[in-house]
């Protein structure tokens, strides 16, 4: 009974973050490219997805917590951060990639134009998301060469996260190629729900206590 139930959660954590983003893709009227930017396209909206299951794969989520124990959230937490992370980082390069099979904007000034652009909100927001999530990234892997104690780095790290996320999702609404209103409507839905477990978790358990 177990193990069913472990198996069901996690077959509605793969359809809600893998299946539901790669059916909004197919099934969305996008211009279509080369094979290489598809493919760039469709790993970019996967691991900005997995970003949003870390708000359902964490000590927030009480009834995951309870049937597979802490120790094996926090590893799935900890593997699918590093995942969304080490692509999501590439993420400004992706973007450049396409200068270099095209006449226009050589790849270093269109980098150089993408990081010193600051008329446009989207790409500001880009801009703050980077940044938070290298200080995500680093504060998380030197956790314990930080010397925090551990509820205040928990703390850090969940605001720290909402921020990251908020500034992304916007980014990613106002900028991204395939931000249609169906993967809107799904970025912000998820994004309510993640806060919804972060704010019911912080503050109404202080509240309690």
């Amino acid at each position: 009974m177990k193990t069913q139930s472990y198996i069901l959660r996690f077959s509605v954590l793969i359809i809600t973050f893998i299946g539901m983003p790669l059916f909004l893709y197919f099934s969305g009227n996008f211009q279509k490219r080369t094979t290489l930017m598809e493919t760039i396209s469709i790993v970019t909206i996967l691991g900005f997805s997995l970003l949003l299951s870390q708000f359902f794969t964490s000590r927030l989520n009480y009834k995951l917590m309870k049937k597979i124990r802490m120790v094996n959230v926090v590893a799935i937490h900890r593997f699918i951060g590093y995942l969304f992370i080490s692509i999501l980082i590439f993420h400004p390069f992706f973007i450049i990639i396409p200068k270099f099979f095209d006449n226009g904007v050589t790849p270093s000034d269109a980098f150089l134009r993408l990081i010193t652009t600051f008329s446009s909100t989207g790409i500001i927001l880009g801009l703050i998301a980077y940044a938070s999530m290298l200080i995500l990234m680093i504060t998380a892997f030197f956790r314990f060469k930080l010397h925090l104690h551990y509820k205040t780095w928990r703390n850090l790290h969940g605001y720290l996260t909402l921020f990251f996320v908020i500034a992304a999702t916007w980014h990613v609404v106002d900028m991204g190629r395939h931000s249609n209103m169906s993967f809107s409507i799904y970025y912000i839905l998820m994004v309510a729900i993640g806060m919804f477990y972060l704010i019911r978790t912080n503050l109404f358990k202080t509240a309690k206590k």
